[in-house]
């Protein structure tokens, strides 16, 4: 599949627009944008892998990506699906130590690249950029803390609503959209996806989601918020 003619200067501009990169100082965003490199992946091409060296810090500027890490049994457990704007690779590579999650890309996708040895670099000239490291890693860190916590909610109801609410989080600009597949979304809820496909014709039914082809659109925010704290 073709890919979307993307260059540095316009990839860097969508960050600018959204996520962890916009609310750097217009300094430190030109300083990183002077280390930056353009990425692309093909459909399940893999971004990294986890128990690999760390080689840098990745911001997604179109596309998805999926985050998973390995279970005990040797299996990866896909637990999220991030959307433009989402940044990740910097606890490895701050720890000095192996990946702890693999990264694939869900559909053809762009990111952008801060090579390892020109952070080192950066940091080194200005130890103050360390702060914001600290701010992508505290907000990866809640991200983490939310999908554990909708994890825990033991009501199935809830527990997807509360996860469609997080994926239309974490994809601002797909209009209410989550691009996902019932049998993808029902691995990230660790539910059966006969129990998920009954739980989707609910929320539809009572006219608080959509369904499309392998995908579903949240279309009453306030109704699903509603299930949640009942």
């Amino acid at each position: 599949m073709k890919k979307d003619a993307w260059d540095l200067e316009r990839a860097l501009e969508v960050l600018r627009s959204r996520g962890w990169y916009s609310e750097r100082s217009k300094e430190t965003q030109k300083r990183l944008a002077e280390i930056a490199r353009l990425r692309t992946f093909d459909t399940d091409e893999p971004v990294y892998s986890s128990g690999q060296v760390p080689n840098g810090v990745f911001g997604l500027v179109n596309g998805s990506i999926k985050v998973a890490f390995p279970r005990n049994d040797g299996e990866d457990y896909i637990a999220h699906h991030a959307g433009s704007g989402f940044w990740i690779g910097d606890l490895a590579l701050f720890a000095n130590a192996p990946r702890l999650v693999s990264i694939h890309a869900a559909e053809p996708t762009t990111m952008v690249q801060l090579r390892p040895q020109g952070i080192l670099r950066l940091i080194q000239d200005d130890p103050q950029l360390h702060t914001d490291f600290y701010a992508l890693t505290y907000e990866n860190f809640r991200t983490a803390l939310n999908l554990i916590a909708n994890l825990a909610i033991v009501s199935i109801d809830k527990r997807v609503a509360d996860r469609l609410l997080l994926e239309t989080a974490a994809h601002p600009k797909a209009d209410g959209w989550v691009q996902l597949s019932q049998p993808d979304l029902a691995q990230l809820l660790a539910v059966s996806l006969p129990t998920l496909r009954r739980t989707i014709g609910r929320l539809a039914h009572a006219g608080l989601v959509e369904q499309g082809y392998g995908r579903v659109k949240v279309v009453d925010r306030k109704g699903l918020q509603k299930i949640i704290h009942d």
